[in-house]
């Protein structure tokens, strides 16, 4: 997984929080990915549910 996922795990298991992805964001179409520039997916965001 990208660093930003690892990141927010990381941070559900430093807080001993049981999380779930309820849907994952990304960049709409018409922001297309360069397959040889992947730090162009700068657009993300996670719906989680926390317990």
């Amino acid at each position: 997984k990208d660093l930003f996922q690892k990141i927010v795990f990381g941070a559900a298991a430093d807080a001993h929080r049981n999380v779930r992805i309820i849907h994952q964001m990304h960049q709409p179409a018409d922001h297309p990915i360069n397959i040889y520039h992947p730090e162009g997916e700068y657009l993300k965001g996670l719906v989680l549910y926390v317990e």
